[in-house]
């Protein structure tokens, strides 16, 4: 009887296992594959449910004013206010179809922030802010893979809690219990913490600090916005970003804290070719740029 039965066991098990077996010639596993539109669904799924409404008692004190920037990338500034809180916002915001994400090394120790400038101009930057955090030694706090090239490493901490990654040119917002690993990433950043997921606030964030906060955030699709906010403590901040209606054009799905106070830093280009340069105050290791896809 058992004699009999192996036969049709190996058969199942050979099934099974072909089944069950990658294409490895298919997409990175998790990290989903572009959109052929913006209005189709979102490009990174792992948000539990779709954004929801959320009370917040942010609103803006004042008008927005709107400037364009090379490739339909938009700088919107303007102020705000909580029931706590005042803060100003400069924020780019920018279609992912049109405009990519460059991570800039930026390995000198004593080069001063008047080395944003250059930077941006050398690669043909739309807009850029300062990136990650960094050791007293220079040496990045986490991962940065510049152009493909790696420096640094993975690390996990409540305060490197999330990733700007690229695939194919295609940016994703990336928590570190998602992170897949380093094959076929071109661009990353490490930072932290995260402020918005879901649509929501992060509940554990401090609200009794303030300082001036660089950002990036994305609707989940083909939205995405970098930004400085002068300034707001981190709870502050996320429920800033989560406010519905707040930033024009863009409903945050998912935002990430990046470098902020003396290392704040942002750059923008008109269609003119003027420049907005605010260099900040002290050297930072990597810089976050927009740049012409």
């Amino acid at each position: 009887m058992k004699a009999c039965l192996l036969p049709a066991l190996l058969l199942l098990l050979s099934q099974c296992v072909q089944q069950s077996t990658p294409n490895a010639a298919g997409p990175h596993p998790g990290y989903a594959q572009p959109a052929p539109a913006p209005q189709a669904a979102p490009l990174y799924p792992p948000q539990a449910s779709p954004p929801q409404p959320i009370h917040s008692s942010w609103q803006r004190s004042t008008q927005v004013r709107t400037q364009s920037l090379p490739n339909g990338a938009e700088l919107h500034e303007f102020s705000a206010r909580s029931t706590t809180e005042s803060a100003s916002i400069s924020v780019v915001t920018f279609d992912s179809q049109r405009c990519s994400i460059r991570i800039v090394d930026q390995p000198a120790p004593h080069a001063g922030g008047g080395v944003l400038t250059p930077l941006m101009r050398g690669m043909g930057a739309i807009a850029g802010v300062n990136g990650g955090f960094f050791h007293p030694d220079f040496s990045t706090l986490g991962l940065m893979i510049s152009d493909g090239r790696k420096i640094g490493q993975f690390t996990t901490s409540s305060l490197v809690s999330g990733s700007i990654v690229l695939i194919n040119q295609e940016p994703y917002l990336v928590w570190n219990q998602e992170f897949l690993g380093e094959s076929g990433v071109t661009q990353m950043l490490q930072a932290g913490p995260r402020l918005v997921d879901t649509g929501h606030p992060l509940p554990t964030l401090n609200r009794t600090k303030n300082a001036t906060r660089t950002f990036i955030a994305t609707d989940g699709n083909r939205l995405w916005a970098i930004g400085t906010v002068r300034s707001t403590t981190l709870a502050g901040l996320g429920e800033l970003l989560a406010t519905p209606d707040l930033l024009p054009g863009l409903r945050v799905v998912r935002a990430l804290n990046l470098d902020g106070g003396r290392s704040t830093a942002f750059y923008a280009r008109k269609t003119d070719w003027q420049e907005i340069s605010q260099p900040g105050w002290s050297t930072v290791r990597n810089y976050l740029a927009i740049v012409p896809r």
